[in-house]
């Protein structure tokens, strides 16, 4: 059977790891800049909302006290009244589609935000799936190693073991021919 690990020396096993370990940490870096960028978008437009909120009610407030005046019994002439009306009432509906187009924009940035969040994530994934693999492959390579190692040793002894039996052999059979 064909392993990664028998293939692979333990000093390129553990730069692999390494690099590895290092592309991990960047995604996560990056992810971790793009969920800031997130937040700062949600709250954007939370500010947006409230934004907008605040035009509308501006402009409901107005236009109430403006039609409160209308049907006052003061002498300002109606044509006078209904001029000063269209130039409150423009001035906030350009303010209320100013903040729209606030609040619009910043739904885009956040939509945008939160899919540059998703793509992180899934690259940090993937990286991260690619160290504990590197992490596996270097600790069956160092496994590995010390088999081979410890095999090495074996027949090290046991050689230095026949070596003396057949030195111990020799020598009785020389004190036995004299």
């Amino acid at each position: 059977m064909d392993v990664a690990s028998d293939r692979l020396k333990a000093v390129h096993a553990s730069k692999w790891r390494l690099v590895k370990n290092m592309r991990e940490r960047n995604a996560l870096r990056e992810l971790s800049n793009r969920e800031a960028k997130r937040r700062i978008a949600v709250e954007a437009v939370a500010r947006a909302s409230v934004a907008l909120a605040r035009a509308e009610e501006s402009r409901a407030t107005v236009e109430t006290e403006l039609y409160q005046e209308l049907v006052s019994s003061d002498p300002m002439p109606v044509t006078e009244l209904d001029r000063r009306c269209h130039l409150v009432i423009g001035r906030f509906t350009a303010e209320i589609a100013s903040a729209r187009q606030a609040l619009e924009e910043a739904c885009m940035v956040r939509e945008q935000a939160e899919t540059a969040v998703l793509e992180a994530r899934t690259v940090w994934v993937k990286r991260s799936a690619a160290t504990h693999k590197w992490q596996q492959i270097e600790c069956d390579v160092q496994r590995t190693s010390d088999a081979h190692s410890e095999f090495a040793a074996e027949i090290e002894a046991d050689d230095e073991v026949l070596l003396r039996y057949r030195r111990g052999s020799r020598t009785q059979a020389a004190g036995d021919s004299i």
